[in-house]
């Protein structure tokens, strides 16, 4: 079998012609990123003028689907813009070609016809051989001189030794994409996602290459605390495999049903909130609650005497969280989720709606403890809800934050912030606004 992927309107009959929006001439009606196609069965897939139509990582998860349906030594087919030489022609060139070039880079503002990311080869032939592609090839030509395209040839790995992990990984993005584990619209949890598993392939090439079952369950986890959904997805796929016995398949199964079950990412987040805030210490407290969620997982795995505490203890604390916050635990995901957090208290600030500021800045910094801005919005807000020494205090935990933080102007940020706090413990509020900051550079343009 051989498959042309987005043909257009340009159907090639000894090609099993597939494309997600052109039905004129299409054999079937078929997203890339998630082929309707059995594992190991094509010859030859072939994808012209198409990846660049995809984001980033929907192109990470489109060529992961060539990889698996793709059998033995089966062949893959790219051509995508060359960008580098793309780019150059639009520099050396008149108006009008420019226009050509432009449209050749960002393709047409129409249905399934906008360029979404132009690959450079150095980049595109990385992606492909982390996928697990060998041989790979790339040829320069153009359809006319404004026109530049890279070609790409590739192949699978012609032994099963060769391929085997790499097709785990592509059966696993393959669940992940068909039951809605992935949103392509959230770059920050796939980039998160697709991180582990990577882990994934290092952890799974070196343990087949050492035999160490300790670097299997090492990795399980450390995925087991970020996301235990892929562990279960892992399990799935390797079931039918001799990675580890069925018997111990069976029981990781049942740790991380329960591990989901509890979502326990949201239990390690709610841990972490009540570690004591000090400013400067997010990757301290990070690594405290890390090695707590690595002592209960192994306990669990190894079916210690306490276990039935341990169930206990997680279902306890499974109930005292208020609502699901994140599902993946990780420093970036914490981050963003503070973030979220602080910006819903600057516009409760700014609404004088003081109390649901503060409960937004302190949620803030319990989840990120690295941000002066949060502290500072937080004392401003102690302030308007004429809580002086608790306000005088948290004006001291900002002024150590930025002593300790890189960024730039830092004198005048910290005159700004004494000049706060010299009004407040002179009992001088009136003298200052105590408005919100949401941004050093908002805040740098105001002094200015």
């Amino acid at each position: 079998m051989r498959i042309n992927v987005g043909c257009g309107k340009k159907f090639e009959p000894e090609y099993y012609n597939i494309d997600l929006y052109e039905d004129l001439i299409a054999d079937k009606l078929m997203s890339a990123v998630n082929l309707e196609i059995d594992d190991n069965i094509c010859e030859e897939v072939k994808a012209i003028q198409i990846i660049e139509h995809l984001s980033f990582f929907e192109a990470i998860y489109a060529l992961n689907e060539f990889f698996r349906v793709l059998q033995l030594k089966g062949k893959l087919i790219i051509e995508i813009p060359d960008l580098m030489k793309a780019c150059q022609l639009y520099l050396n060139s008149n108006d009008e070609q420019k226009k050509i070039v432009l449209g050749w880079i960002y393709g047409i503002p129409d249905k399934g016809l906008q360029h979404k990311f132009c690959f450079p080869a150095y980049l595109l032939t990385e992606i492909l051989e982390n996928i697990g592609f060998i041989n790979i090839k790339t040829t320069k030509f153009s359809n006319s001189e404004s026109i530049p395209i890279l070609r790409f040839e590739c192949y699978k790995p012609v032994n099963w030794d060769d391929a085997e992990i790499f097709q785990i990984l592509a059966k696993m993005h393959k669940i992940l994409r068909s039951e809605n584990y992935i949103d392509f619209t959230n770059s920050l949890m796939v980039k998160e996602q697709e991180d582990l598993l990577s882990l994934y392939l290092v952890r799974l090439l070196e343990f087949r290459k050492k035999k160490k079952k300790e670097i299997f369950f090492e990795m399980l986890i450390e995925s087991l605390i970020k996301w235990p959904q892929s562990v279960k997805i892992l399990l799935r796929v390797l079931k039918d495999k001799n990675f580890i016995s069925q018997l111990e398949n069976k029981h990781i199964l049942n740790v991380t049903d329960l591990l989901i079950q509890l979502n326990f990412p949201n239990i390690l987040c709610y841990s972490l909130k009540n570690v004591f805030i000090y400013p400067g210490t997010q990757k301290i407290a990070f690594s405290s609650i890390e090695s707590f969620a690595r002592k209960i997982i192994k306990k669990l795995i190894q079916n210690d005497e306490e276990k039935d505490k341990i169930i206990s203890k997680l279902k306890m604390l499974s109930d005292k969280t208020e609502y699901p916050e994140i599902e993946f635990f990780s420093l970036k995901v914490l981050e963003k989720k503070a973030l979220d957090y602080f910006y819903l208290g600057i516009k409760a600030f700014y609404g004088e709606n003081y109390k649901i500021a503060y409960n937004r800045f302190l949620r803030a910094i319990k989840l990120y403890r690295d941000d002066f801005l949060y502290f500072w919005n937080l004392a401003k807000i102690l302030v308007k809800l004429h809580q002086k020494n608790e306000a005088i205090r948290y004006y001291k935990r900002t002024l150590r934050l930025v002593k300790i933080t890189k960024i730039g102007k830092k004198n005048t940020i910290r005159n700004e912030i004494i000049k706060e706090l010299n009004c407040l413990k002179k009992d001088k509020e009136a003298a200052q606004e105590f408005k919100p900051v949401m941004s050093i550079e908002n805040l740098l343009n105001k002094v200015n």
